[in-house]
């Protein structure tokens, strides 16, 4: 049903200085920008598209009073597999959000799951955005977000039974969660504690990529949180380092792959283990590390209109 993860769209409290970052630092490019001109921090402040090469937008960013996660963003197989989602939603009782659909999108269905992390899927993507960017250290694509749970076993079903994904690492029984909608290891995570996003992860093409990034957060007065190292559920080299809005972005290269479904198990890591974290070094760094990310929504919390 679900063959990609698209794109992540987070509220942010200073709207420039996020783009500035994602364009100068991340290699990222300012598609379009709705509401421009309205004042910071406004209830109808402004939103921007941004994108890694070809896809109309695969980054959201929307001005807001304070950091938050808005939504997560998946891409359906065909529209085939939108009218199977939404068997699947009315068999689990799970209701559809209303919603403006995006620019550079065909069709596009909301939904929240049960710890209120609201799901994008999305079928249409424009593709005809200029390949290369220009600066910074640019993705070849959007990899994963990594969602903050109390529930995270329920998140888990949730995304199995209704979007179809698969187990591919479980660490400490359910304390961190790997899962998949196609051959790579995960396209979301779940880590247990707290309801938002930790971080949002981009792929880049090997090691001398993740180096490069390390020259160009030194020169913009950032610097790693963690890494390089080498993860071992899902044995991707890593990087992670903060965004303007306190979020924890991951830059990662050569992934684990996984083709054959059918002899495929997950693996099983317990927490003591550290070498489920890095292979190569000390395991998760403390709580500058934990802490981060961005939470759900507060309610009465109000973002920019879309």
């Amino acid at each position: 049903m679900i063959t990609a993860i698209g794109h992540v769209a987070l509220q942010v409290p200073n709207l420039d200085e996020s783009v500035a970052w994602a364009t100068t630092v991340m290699g990222l490019r300012e598609v379009a920008r709705e509401g421009a001109g309205r004042a910071r921090g406004s209830p109808a402040g402004s939103t921007s598209f941004l994108t890694h090469g070809g896809a109309h937008h695969s980054l959201i960013y929307i001005e807001a009073g304070e950091a938050a996660l808005d939504h997560i963003s998946l891409q359906a197989r065909d529209e085939d597999a939108m009218h199977e989602l939404n068997d699947q939603l009315a068999k689990h009782g799970v209701r559809t959000i209303d919603h403006q659909r995006e620019p550079g999108v065909k069709d596009s269905i909301r939904f929240a799951g049960p710890d209120g992390h609201v799901f994008e899927v999305f079928t249409g993507m424009s593709q005809d955005q200029p390949r290369h960017t220009g600066k910074g250290v640019q993705p070849r694509k959007f990899g994963h977000p990594m969602l903050k749970s109390e529930r995270p076993r329920e998140t888990q079903q949730f995304i199995e039974q209704v979007l179809g994904f698969r187990l591919s690492d479980d660490v400490g029984d359910g304390t961190l969660l790997f899962l998949r909608c196609n051959a790579d290891h995960h396209g979301i995570g779940i880590t247990k504690g707290g309801e938002g996003l930790h971080h949002y992860a981009w792929e880049v093409e090997n090691i001398g990529a993740l180096g490069m990034l390390g020259d160009v957060l030194e020169k913009n007065d950032g610097r790693f949180l963690w890494g390089p190292g080498r993860h071992g559920a899902g044995g991707n080299l890593f990087t992670y380092h903060l965004d303007p809005a306190g979020c924890v972005v991951e830059y990662y290269a050569d992934l684990i792959k996984i083709y054959d479904e059918a002899t495929y198990k997950p693996g099983r890591w317990e927490m003591s283990n550290y070498r489920f974290a890095n292979l190569w070094g000390p395991g998760i760094p403390g709580h500058e590390f934990f802490d981060a990310g961005a939470n759900l929504p507060r309610a009465g919390a109000t973002a920019s209109k879309k």
